[in-house]
């Protein structure tokens, strides 16, 4: 019995099969393709007989190879990181409308007699009020250093534990690239005290901060290596008055 060529869909005769064709070497395939239809002249034909670490693998196959799969896990990698950066600007206006509207009277917010917001109009005192623009801006561009920013930076996690070679350098950078955040907002402090002897410890911690509207970002175990515990910094003066 005859088989198909996958590629022109003709038959293979069962008689010159042996020489005018090749079969696939995928585990899950054995498909036979016409040699001239997968472009195997004579003398690849000839290597790959007579060699067996020299194989023939169809297209689908290389599809699956492991080469084929990194480069479509690097496709995966981008749109999550594009997912992410689409997070981190929506946190970024949810942080926006709270100092935007979080604290404000009604009256501040346009919202007269009929209880709709916006446009101005009647407030709960009787008097009209104009429209008020309180837009508020957070950029999110982690690309841009041009420019000196100050942010906000109210908590601290301690991060632990790792080799004791591990510099302030290496977990900024870390943070950097797993946040996609400018490494000039991220504060880094390694936890030893002046006199250790770096050699005697079996690990170190690290203190670390990054900008109040994205601090919860530290708690996503994704970002951090197998192992690590991060859990919120304490200062140890704060714990003396607790204790008291």
């Amino acid at each position: 019995m005859s088989d198909n060529c996958p590629k022109c869909k003709k038959s293979i005769g069962a008689k010159d099969a042996a020489s005018t064709s090749i079969g696939c070497s995928g585990d899950d395939c054995r498909r036979r393709f016409h040699r001239t239809c997968v472009n195997i002249d004579d003398a690849l034909f000839e290597a790959i007989q007579k060699n067996p670490m020299v194989s023939f693998h169809c297209d689908e196959c290389k599809n699956q190879s492991p080469r084929a799969l990194a480069t479509k896990l690097q496709t995966i990698e981008e749109k999550v990181n594009k997912v992410c950066n689409g997070v981190n600007q929506i946190q970024g206006r949810m942080y926006q409308q709270y100092f935007q509207f979080g604290n404000q009277p009604l009256q501040a917010l346009g919202v007269g007699s009929g209880g709709v917001a916006g446009g101005g109009g009647t407030g709960l005192d009787g008097k009209k009020h104009p429209q008020q623009n309180n837009l508020i801006v957070v950029g999110n561009n982690c690309n841009s250093d041009r420019l000196q920013v100050v942010c906000d930076y109210g908590r601290w996690v301690q991060v632990g534990k790792f080799a004791t070679n591990t510099s302030e350098e290496d977990v900024v950078d870390h943070l950097a690239e797993e946040l996609k955040i400018n490494k000039n907002l991220v504060k880094c402090t390694k936890l030893v005290k002046n006199d250790a002897n770096l050699s005697q410890l079996s690990y170190c911690k690290f203190k670390i901060s990054i900008p109040d509207y994205r601090f919860n970002e530290l708690f996503n175990e994704a970002i951090w290596p197998s192992g690590v515990m991060v859990s919120p910094f304490t200062p140890r003066s704060q714990l003396n008055q607790n204790r008291l």
